[in-house]
């Protein structure tokens, strides 16, 4: 992997740094998982699955726990200068929105279970279009995990420059609920919980760019945070 590439005087060093950087690996594909599993209970209504979902919210949450005291160790023990520490503080940084990113999977599999309790569930053409965001989400977060794994910057340059889609995308598929809000009470309290559902898919897709930005800054140094 890419970051082996770098040899310290101290050896251990090298293996912590790695070790540091499997589990955040590792983290992001539960995290990845997670996400799948919660789009796939939303659109098919599932609530046993949905239960496993959030459920499985704990292990990101351990996850979360191990690797930001990993981080502070590593900081404390061998106080790693300009590239590591770069990539250390990414690291942490990244871990914190792998955390956020597992908790919209909750949320999206909290809200299946509310709508499937109510007993009216969504059109299909809506179902259609939550697949449509689904997968810009699932491919941007796959993407930054690659571009993490492999310290690409290039594709991580790409992934932040790439243009939104999923802004128009979700205030499409807003409109098309709005329409079903007109039945009745119960219909527009599910329109509403879908409709946080898919808000929390949408920043699932935002905070793939966050991890992007990461890598480029543990790469180039640059902060290219609020410049794009």
């Amino acid at each position: 992997m890419a970051f082996a590439s770098s040899q310290h005087t101290v050896k251990r060093f090298d293996v912590e740094i790695q070790q540091l950087v499997n589990l955040v690996l590792e983290m992001g594909q539960t995290v990845e998982r997670q996400i799948s599993r919660a789009v796939a209970v939303f659109q098919a209504g599932d609530a046993a699955a949905a239960f496993e979902v959030i459920a499985g919210d704990q292990e990101v949450n351990r996850w979360d726990t191990e690797i930001d005291r990993s981080c502070v160790r590593l900081l404390s023990r061998r106080q790693p200068m300009s590239t590591d520490l770069r990539l250390v503080m990414s690291l942490n940084k990244a871990v914190n929105d792998l955390e956020r990113i597992g908790d919209e999977a909750k949320t999206i599999a909290e809200k299946t279970l509310a709508i499937h309790d109510r007993g009216v569930g969504l059109a299909e053409g809506a179902l259609a279009q939550v697949e449509q965001l689904a997968v810009i989400a699932s491919q941007r977060i796959h993407s930054a995990l690659d571009s993490l794994a492999r310290l690409d910057v290039e594709q991580a340059w790409a992934l932040v420059r790439a243009e939104d889609e999923t802004e128009a995308i979700f205030q499409a598929i807003l409109q098309s609920l709005s329409a079903c809000a007109l039945a009745g009470e119960s219909a527009a309290a599910t329109v509403i919980d879908a409709a946080i559902a898919l808000k929390a898919l949408k920043r699932v897709a935002e905070r793939a760019r966050n991890l992007a930005e990461y890598v480029i800054y543990i790469i180039e140094g640059q902060d290219i945070r609020h410049q794009l």
